[in-house]
């Protein structure tokens, strides 16, 4: 069985040549990975930024024109009373 030994001789050295390929090949490949999962992570921390932008200035938005339709349907100077006494309640 000669023929047997180099069959089995050759499919450890392709397979050791294989192994080696795809040691180099994945580092290779988790390399790329990496270079582009980093523009994606900076995406998602700028649309999480983004995010809380918009609420917060949604909610102001929201703040500021409930005082406008306030003073257009009360007494303004009472809505600029109240208004007044909020806000130095936030301050001290």
């Amino acid at each position: 069985m000669p023929g047997r030994v180099v069959v089995d001789e050759s499919t450890s050295t392709i397979m050791r040549l294989s192994a080696q390929i795809g040691s180099r090949f994945g580092v290779v490949v988790s390399q790329k990975v990496s270079a582009q999962v980093v523009p994606v992570r900076g995406a998602m921390g700028g649309a999480a930024v983004d995010a809380v932008f918009i609420y917060h200035f949604q909610t102001l938005a929201l703040g500021n024109f409930t005082i406008r339709r306030l003073e257009r349907t009360c007494v303004q100077e009472i809505v600029q009373h109240a208004y007044n006494l909020i806000r130095e309640s936030f301050r001290r």
